[in-house]
Order: structure tokens, then C-alpha cells, then sequence
């Protein structure tokens, strides 16, 4: 005798890009449709590359939910419980997700898809991506894109010509390297945001 079929549970595919930044930067993943606004602050912080060291807030019609922290009494406790599910939200309806009140990260979230499937053993998941996330605390988008062109690639070339002209200090130099690299190499890995994800599903 065949045992019953699992019951139909809901997937959202989501876009999820960062508002004023050229080129652009944005993930496309999927999520259970029962994800609590909590969890998903989480995948959003693996998806993009964050590092969680600060506040963060969903406006959703209107209405702004955050996870209750001391001296953050803006925010509602109801965001750990609280899933997407439970707004209905249909086929191209979008929400936005702040992160870092300073810099004022602003992600807008548009409902993609929605389907019914059975079969969510890897969810969530990121599917696309466009760009690699700014680093972190560089400020807002405009220090961010004042910062970046001030680290272009001729910027760098310029760098390595006046190592010729001065002497080096090993320690220096390698904490010079390392910044640009953190700008040079603004590469996005799939792989390493999937396996991300799946350690929140653990």
C-alpha cells in the first residue's frame, strides 16, 4: 500500500537587490514559504555576505519588524515567530530589509515566484547573483562608491609604481595588500553562499 503523499508546501523565489548601487548587486533565492522573518534576515546576511554586526529591519506594507536587541526598542519581538506565510504575499509584491542603520543598506525584495512543490530538503537556496557585496562597514552607498573608485585597477598600478620609491615594511605592506585585495577581488561564489545556507538548515 502507498503511503500518502506529502503534503504541498509553498516555495517563494525572491530577488533581492541593493538599492543605489551601479553595477548592480543582487541574489535570487529560494525559501520555504513558512520562513520566519528571523530566519530569513539570516539567509539574507549569507546571501549577500554580510556579517550580522548590526541592526537590521523588514518593512512589510508599511509595518517595520526587527529582532528585539537592548536599546533597540523600535523593533518587535514578534519577528522570531512571525513567518512570510502569514502576509500572503503575492507574485511580484515587494517588501524591503535595512541593514545598518548608519549606512542605511536598503535591499528590496520582490515576490518572484510562488510554488507549490514537496520537495524542500535544499532550500534555501541561491540560484543567481549578480555583483559582490560592499564590504563591510565602508559606510552607505556613497562612501562606498567613493571608496571604490578611489581602489579601481589604474589606481593600483600607481600603488605598486611607488613601492619603487620608498622603502617597505613588511607588516605595512601586507596590511596595504590586504585591503586591496578586499576591493580587487570582488568576485561572488555561489558555492561558498550555498554552503552557507545549508548550515542555517542544520
Amino acid at each position: 500500500m502507498a503511503s500518502d503523499p506529502q503534503p504541498a508546501i509553498a516555495v517563494l523565489q525572491l530577488r533581492m537587490a541593493l538599492r543605489g548601487l551601479s553595477p548592480p548587486v543582487w541574489r535570487r533565492v529560494l525559501i520555504p514559504g513558512h520562513i520566519t522573518l528571523a530566519r530569513l534576515h539570516e539567509v539574507i546576511q549569507a546571501a549577500m555576505g554580510w556579517t550580522d554586526d548590526h541592526l537590521h529591519r523588514f518593512v512589510i506594507r508599511g509595518r517595520r519588524y526587527g529582532e528585539a536587541r537592548e536599546g533597540a526598542l523600535q523593533f518587535s519581538t514578534a519577528a522570531t515567530t512571525l513567518t512570510l506565510s502569514e502576509f500572503a504575499l503575492r507574485e511580484h509584491e515587494a517588501f524591503f530589509y535595512v541593514y545598518d542603520f548608519n549606512a542605511w543598506w536598503r535591499h528590496d525584495i520582490r515576490v518572484e515566484r510562488r510554488v507549490l512543490t514537496q520537495h524542500i530538503e535544499l532550500l534555501p537556496r541561491c540560484v543567481a547573483e549578480s555583483g559582490a557585496c560592499p564590504p563591510e562597514d565602508v559606510g552607505g552607498v556613497e562612501e562606498y562608491l567613493e571608496v571604490r573608485e578611489s581602489r579601481s585597477e589604474w589606481e593600483f598600478m600607481e600603488w605598486l609604481e611607488s613601492l619603487r620609491e620608498r622603502p617597505i615594511e613588511l607588516n605595512e605592506l601586507r596590511d596595504e595588500v590586504d585591503q586591496w585585495l578586499t576591493w580587487l577581488d570582488r568576485r561572488f561564489d555561489r558555492q561558498i553562499v550555498n554552503d552557507r545556507l545549508r548550515e542555517l538548515q542544520a
